[in-house]
């Protein structure tokens, strides 16, 4: 009875496999499983779908699979995807996305990247204008220093150039501290070089401790119990050396800090504008 049902079973999944509703490889269901993957997000699984029918002759597919790609971080193997004709109606668009997956790759290096070679299409005038943009970031996010703002700001629309002049007036004039101001400061007069950089609590912190050793230690002279002066001067002398050394640290940590900022904030606007790129929206 049991072989019987088992026969059944298989006689019936033999037939609705050779329908395409029941044909989970068949194009059009992979198709359909890619899209659903897709459109949750599952970027990963969503590419690998679509590579099994990336021989289908559909550009749309092509380009989901250069975003998917792209979305996980695997920008020179969605630029690998790069396979349109001129006349398609997504040409302009990969084109895009081609180029800012050589920013993604390396965002503080790409203005470095200028070759003709790097491109496997002719850079019209919307990719040059869309690759002058990303050099313009690439710049911002470099080290390199001294660039006029006009040519920063050129390939930006009035509105786009009020917030990449704000960006840029950022980089060239950062509210850095200087670790040797500090270090004099905390030199001069325990704690104020902590004070300097901001951190209030900890310079008058150390001001208090330092100057209650140092008093204890004259008191101590003074009384001629020269075993605890001494021991009181070392105990003064080991925390004013580290609030030296402290208030140095902590301008060279806010020069760090603002310059994670900086560079946050510069992708998060960066990532808010879709990278000067159109939406996509192939879920609706």
């Amino acid at each position: 009875m049991i072989k019987i049902i088992f026969n059944l079973i298989l006689i019936a999944s033999t037939i609705f496999s050779q329908t395409d509703s029941f044909n989970f490889q068949s194009p059009h269901n992979i198709k359909l499983f890619a899209d659903y993957l897709f459109c949750e997000g599952d970027y990963l699984r969503a590419a690998e779908e679509y590579e099994k029918i990336s021989t289908i002759s559909d550009d749309t597919i092509n380009f989901k699979i250069m975003i998917s790609y792209s979305e996980i971080g695997l920008y020179q193997q969605s630029n690998l995807k790069y396979k349109f004709q001129p006349n398609s109606l997504l040409t302009n668009d990969a084109r895009r996305l081609f180029i800012k997956n050589l920013f993604l790759d390396s965002p503080d290096s790409y203005y470095e990247k200028t070759g003709s070679e790097l491109f496997p299409f002719q850079l019209d005038s919307l990719s040059l204008n869309y690759r002058n943009k990303l050099i313009s970031i690439s710049f911002l996010f470099s080290s390199v220093e001294n660039i006029p703002a006009e040519e920063i700001l050129y390939p930006f629309e009035l509105q786009e150039r009020k917030i990449i002049l704000s960006f840029y007036d950022q980089k060239k004039d950062p509210s850095y501290k200087s670790p040797l101001l500090a270090g004099v400061f905390s030199t001069i007069v325990p704690g104020t070089g902590k004070m300097y950089v901001g951190e209030w609590g900890d310079g008058i912190t150390a001001f208090l401790i330092t100057s209650l050793f140092a008093f204890l230690a004259y008191d101590n002279f003074k009384a001629h119990h020269n075993t605890r002066a001494w021991i009181f001067s070392g105990l003064g002398a080991f925390f004013y050396g580290g609030n030296i050394y402290g208030s140095v640290a902590a301008a060279q940590i806010f020069k760090a800090r603002i310059d994670f900022e900086f560079n946050d904030g510069l992708k998060l606007y960066l990532e808010q504008q879709n990278y000067f790129l159109p939406e996509y929206d192939f879920c609706k």
